[in-house]
């Protein structure tokens, strides 16, 4: 398998995280490659992204990645280099995300990808390769988030929640919802972002405990139609107390917590529909069609502003500003070479 005269390499530079007794460390080092199996393909990475999840592998936490040593990088996007199975891969600009990358096998943060070509999406043309991992998995996340908004009774005009609005979730979620004629109020923890959050279209910036509802009671007034919620936690069931008749919560986030504790009433006496948010196992066909709307009407306006872009040298210190909730907007790895952007390492 070649391209031109370039043999499949069997290792390549990448950030790999290892786990002993005193805890987790990582490094950049020559890691191994798979040598590439039917229907497989040779991506060389430009750009990964650094998530809440990869954040979590370098901590350590269990039930992330499935062994170590391991390479992080649930986001994934380079040039096909070479392929096993069909050859008009070859020279694509592609991104990948979910179905595992970066948790169950190595991810992005590595100078070569190998990956079922099944796994792939092409760029769209409308979207650079740094415009795709500045969504990545969590543009795609907000995707879903609103689409599951729309399929149910939430519409233009609309009064919506976005907690966590500073991640990158929240951050692409207020921006695409804005820019669809919705009132966006956005929940975060951090004054000094109003400026950047009304920036991005939010009607109105509030503190997460201007959600909470006073005295237990069952249902609260209602204040928006839909929610994003990046957060999860106890502070779920306020949110879901101040939701409209036949609103739609879209749930996608755990960093407030994984339990919440809440009443039929929601649910019984107003329709609420509390929906699940799963990037990971999303089919392809789904992705592609989101993507498509994430390169053309949902593309937020102000993509560069959403991001940091970082060396793939500075990841562990990044983590700890995601894991602390510190980092505003998303975290952009620089993995490789850009030919879109020369002078790009």
């Amino acid at each position: 398998m070649t391209r031109g005269d370039r043999q499949w390499p069997t290792h390549c530079r990448a950030f790999v995280v290892d786990k002993g007794e005193s805890g987790t460390a990582g490094n950049i080092r020559q890691h191994a490659l798979p040598a590439g199996g039917g229907g497989e393909v040779l991506v060389r990475i430009a750009y990964s992204a650094l998530n809440y999840k990869d954040a979590l592998v370098l901590r350590g936490a269990r039930g992330i990645a499935s062994s170590y040593p391991h390479v992080p990088g649930i986001d994934a996007a380079g040039v096909v280099e070479a392929s096993s199975g069909s050859p008009d891969w070859v020279g694509q600009q592609v991104l990948v995300t979910g179905f595992g990358l970066g948790v169950e096998r190595a991810g992005g943060w590595s100078e070569y990808l190998v990956v079922p070509e099944d796994w792939l999406v092409r760029i769209p043309s409308s979207l650079s390769m740094l415009d795709s991992m500045i969504l990545g998995t969590a543009g795609l996340t907000a995707a879903l988030s609103i689409e599951a908004l729309f399929e149910g009774r939430v519409r233009s005009g609309d009064p919506v929640l976005v907690t966590g609005a500073t991640g990158g979730v929240g951050s692409h979620a207020v921006a695409i919802l804005a820019s669809l004629g919705l009132r966006v109020t956005a929940s975060s923890r951090k004054p000094e972002a109003a400026s950047y959050l009304r920036d991005l279209g939010a009607h109105e910036v509030s503190h997460p405990d201007a959600l909470a509802v006073p005295g237990g009671k069952a249902l609260a007034h209602p204040r928006w139609q839909g929610a994003v919620d990046t957060v999860g936690g106890e502070a779920l069931a306020d949110i879901l107390k101040q939701t409209a008749d036949e609103g739609v919560v879209a749930l996608c986030g755990m960093a407030g917590g994984t339990h919440f504790h809440s009443s039929v009433f929601p649910f019984i006496l107003r329709g609420v529909r509390l929906t699940g948010i799963d990037s990971v196992h999303v089919s392809l066909a789904r992705r592609v069609a989101l993507w498509e709307k994430l390169a053309g009407p949902w593309k937020p306006r102000r993509l560069a502003a959403m991001s940091t872009i970082i060396p793939l040298s500075d990841v562990a210190k990044a983590a700890e500003r995601v894991l602390s909730g510190t980092q505003t907007g998303r975290v952009v790895v620089r993995v490789g070479a850009d030919p879109e952007r020369p002078g790009t390492p």
